[in-house]
Order: C-alpha cells, then structure tokens, then sequence
C-alpha cells in the first residue's frame, strides 16, 4: 500500500477498503474492524486531494478499493462461501452493487491473499460468451494460446483451464451481468456456455476440496432473472446453495459509503448532511449508482468554488439545490438534454434506444423489462449522433471499452438506473418497446446469416410482414434511425425469398389449374365420345332388331 498518501499511512492501523492493514501497508486479515472515529478538524488537516472519490454511475474497479466502504460484513460471508465452493452465483437487484463488491472488495481481498499467484480473467457474457472469454485471455496470452476459448464446445472452460493454468497459479474467473446470456447471447453460445460452466465445476470438485482448489469462479446475476435458469435443471443444482443475495447496507455502513471516500481526501459534511441523505435514500430502489452520482455532482458542484481548498466541506445548501439523491440524476440528465439542438436531442433518442434491450417475453408470460445493451461504435454513422456521442461519453452518461475514435469500440449506458430513474428515457421505452424488441431480435439473426448467409436464416411468415411494416413506419425511422444497410439486406433478401417463393407458388397453382381443367375437358370429351358411342350402338341394335322385325313380317 505503498502508493498510498503520507498523511493516510501515518495512521497507526487504518482501515483501507475491506482490509486491515498496519503502518506498513502489511496484510493483516479480513476480520471486521471497525473505523477509527477521527474528528472534523484532524481530518482537514490531512492531505487534500481535489478529484472526487465518488464514482458516479460508474461501479468501483480494482483500482478503486481504498473509496470503496460499507460492505465489510458481506464480503466477509462472501470470502467464507468461497472457500466452501468453486461456483458462486451472487444475486441482487439492479442497482444493489454487485459488480462493485467484486471489483473493489473480493478482488483486492484475493490479490493480497494470493499475491502474485492471482490471475483474474473479468469479462461480461455480450453476444457470444466464449468470444468474451477470448478476449480477456488475450491480456494475458497471445492469441494462438486463447484461441482454443474460442472452440466454443462443452468442454472448452475445462480445456481453458488446463491448458493454460500454470501450476503455481490460482485463477479467478469473473463473469459479470451473467443476465446478457439471456438478453444479448446468441441461444447456442448460451446453451454451450451454460453446459462448459458446469464441466468445468464438475472437473473442479473432482481436484479435492473447494478450500484448497486453484480455481474460482464467480457469477454476478439480476435477482429478476433466477427464473431465466428453470431450463438449466444442472445449473440450477450446482449453484443451489450458493447464490448468496446482496440486499441494501444498513445505516451505519451507510454512513461509512458516504463519509469515508470524503474523508480520505481531507473532506468533510455539513453537519446533519450525512442523516439527510441517508433518509433520503431510504425506501428507494436501486439507489447506490444514484447516491455515488449525487454525492459526485456535489464534489463537483463544491469544487468549483475558490474557497473548497480551505473549507473542505460539503454543503446541505449544494446537495438540495441539486435535488438530492431523489432528483439530482433526473434534473442534471434534463439540463444535458435540455443544453442539445432540436436534432442534437433526436440524435440523443437515437442513441439511447439503440443502446436499449427488452427483457422478458410477455408470450411466455414473463413481464417485460429495460436492460442496457452493447453497440459497435461504426453503427453510429450520422454526423450529429458523432457529436452527441462525445458529449454524453464525456458527461458519463455512456461508457466506451476503447477510445471513441476506434470503430470496432463498444458503447453502453453506464448504468441501469437511467432506464428507470430518467422520465425522459423511460417514456421513450415504453413508447418504443415493441418496435426495440423486434428491432434487436432481427439483428441477432442478421449477425448469424452475415456469416454464411444460409437461406433458412431469413425471415418468413408474420415475422417478415412485422418487419416490414416498420421499415415504412416514419417514427421508427426518426427516433430509432431504422435499419441499418445489413439489416436492409437481410430484409431484402427475406422478401426476395418470399416472393420468389410465392412466384413459384403462383406458377404451381398455375400449372396445376391447368391440368385440372385438361383432364376435366378430357374427362368431359372422354364423356362425350362415350355418349355418342353409346348412342350409335344403341341405334345399330335399333336397325337390327327392325330389319328383323320386318324380316319376320
């Protein structure tokens, strides 16, 4: 803890994040401890550091564990789950911290447990799990070693495993938002990857105990989606008693989530500010991202003033003009929107609902729901969705895995708390969800025929006319910028099949009324000669039996 500040590491024994550590930066263990109560005026005369602490919407990362507090107590559980198990499942509603308490507490718990010896591979599941994995092997291999993440088969987490582990290491595989393997993973990758997860545990337990084995493996998943792995009975069995569930911090850790992150940068609260926010907060749904955002904005707002260096203190003043945790996303989000051009802020809609995937399937009787999706940044061509793209990475508002300016980026909203905690963007939602829904379910498919454009990928049927309908929908155009060029061609060729198809029909129908009306005029000729056949026969027997009937007179 080296890189600590001088003023912090002259504490005799200070809690940092959700470890103890001595003068020295030495660990020490993981047993709960609580924070030495130091008073205003000793902490404005530590160093002052002039960044905010506080992490807006973004989660905590690795680098972000001496901000992180208030999660003692489940990490400590969480710690004692893993030693008992290789596959955790952790659970919590949106909005709860899980990715956070990953990231910036067990992460850094296991780098000082295991030191060197910890190799951590993080990734999320996207459109294609095994991709994923790929990728974040690639920090550590060179791509002919990873490329075997990339077999996508049921045994390849295993194959990852041993042939890549080196003996004296211990892994640490992460994947959070396990719920885009529902949302945005391809149905096979998902399945494949689901059957390779469970191998690889089975594998795992056959090594001995799960206190000593060199792998671990933790899922970070919404609790709305546990009725997602009813059709993977195995899944469901294996992880059974250990889907730890992590619910909203008590009031005094917290006090210590908002208090101490300050305090570390020499910053104090107003008196009765801290009570208030923690009031504020109460009873409402997913309010971490919103208190790290409010909290932000405040540093921000009081950081602006000459005088914040020498008074170091955070104002009840600047946390009510600001709306508090309650408004304070809702009426800065307005102020950003409210600040763009007339076709800026349709731009904005654009890109928002680009950025959006419906969750649920009302057919099967599961509500729908919001959730964020990833998009490539080429698929953002228009000038002004350029521009305004900037303007909201930079306003945090979206985040990006690489630099802008690199098209093969991806861009996501930064959390899931706009969605609902934005009026603006959650009526465009619910205004727009079927057509979002349809829109990301056709390129889904577009993504598998772009490959090997096999014929049966295209759409047919009522799938085909509901698309169709909304590539002439005006609104869809304007507000969700329509198709992109290889969805158009998906579409085109979908109904050059279909009318190639129903050509073919027309000319069978053709041919086959035809030959209907062929034999049923030779049926009828057929009749016809039969007839007059018949009557002549009948009139030679009449002249034979005259000519004997006169012969005989």
């Amino acid at each position: 803890m080296s890189d600590l500040p001088e003023s912090l590491r002259q504490e005799q024994n200070l809690r940092v994040g959700n470890v103890n550590v001595d003068g020295q930066g030495n660990y020490l263990d993981f047993s709960l401890k609580q924070i030495i109560q130091i008073s205003v005026d000793e902490i404005k005369q530590r160093g002052f550091f002039a960044f905010s602490p506080y992490k807006g919407l973004k989660c905590f990362e690795l680098e972000d564990k001496d901000d992180f507090f208030g999660r003692d107590q489940f990490l400590k559980g969480l710690v004692t789950e893993l030693e008992q198990t290789n596959l955790i499942l952790l659970l919590g509603a949106s909005g709860s911290g899980k990715s956070s308490v990953v990231r910036a507490g067990l992460l850094p718990y296991l780098s000082r447990k295991w030191k060197s010896r910890l190799v951590n591979f993080t990734f999320t599941p996207d459109q294609d799990p095994f991709e994923s994995l790929y990728a974040s092997l690639l920090s550590r291999y060179k791509q002919a070693e990873a490329q075997i993440a990339r077999e996508a088969r049921s045994e390849t987490l295993t194959q990852v495993v041993t042939t890549l582990r080196q003996p004296e290491s211990r892994w640490f595989l992460f994947i959070d938002q396990f719920e885009e393997l529902f949302t945005t993973s391809q149905a096979a990758q998902r399945d494949r990857f689901i059957d390779s997860l469970v191998q690889l545990n089975t594998a795992l337990r056959l090594l001995g105990s799960a206190k000593d084995c060199p792998v671990k493996i933790m899922a970070t998943m919404r609790a709305d989606f546990l009725d997602r792995l009813s059709p993977y009975p195995t899944l469901v069995r294996v992880t059974n008693q250990h889907r730890p569930i992590i619910a909203e911090m008590q009031q005094d850790e917290l006090r210590l989530a908002i208090e101490q992150p300050a305090a570390q940068h020499g910053v104090v609260f107003e008196t009765g500010l801290v009570e208030e926010i923690i009031k504020d907060v109460q009873g409402q749904a997913g309010y971490l991202p919103l208190l790290q955002y409010t909290l932000n904005l405040l540093w921000e707002q009081e950081s602006q003033w000459s005088t914040f260096a020498q008074d170091r203190t955070l104002h009840t003043q600047t946390y009510r003009d600001l709306g508090g945790v309650r408004g304070a996303l809702q009426k800065h989000v307005d102020q950003i929107y409210g600040a763009l051009t007339e076709s800026e802020q349709v731009a904005a809609q654009r890109i928002f609902l680009k950025l959006v995937e419906i969750g649920g399937d009302e057919e099967l009787g599961t509500e729908w729901k919001p959730v964020r999706k990833r998009a490539i940044r080429s698929e953002f061509q228009d000038v002004t969705e350029e521009q305004v793209l900037t303007r909201l990475v930079n306003e945090n508002l979206l985040v990006s895995d690489q630099q802008l300016q690199v098209k093969e980026s991806t861009l996501e909203i930064s959390h899931e708390i706009l969605l609902t905690s934005w009026e603006m963007l959650n009526t465009w939602i619910k205004e727009n969800r079927q057509a979002i829904a349809l829109r990301n379910r056709l390129n889904d498919d577009v993504m598998r025929w772009q490959t090997k454009k096999r014929e049966d990928e295209l759409w047919t049927g009522s799938k085909l006319e509901q698309i169709l309908e909304l590539r002439k929908d005006s609104t869809f155009n304007q507000v969700l910028g329509g198709f992109s060029s290889i969805s158009n061609q998906f579409i085109d060729a979908s109904l050059e099949k279909r009318d190639s198809f129903q050509k073919r029909e027309r000319k069978r129908t053709r041919l086959i009324t035809s030959l209907s009306i062929t034999v049923a005029c030779s049926s009828l000729l057929a009749l016809l000669i039969g007839g007059l056949a018949w009557q002549e026969t009948r009139q030679k027997q009449y002249l034979r039996s005259h000519q004997r009937w006169t012969y005989w007179q």
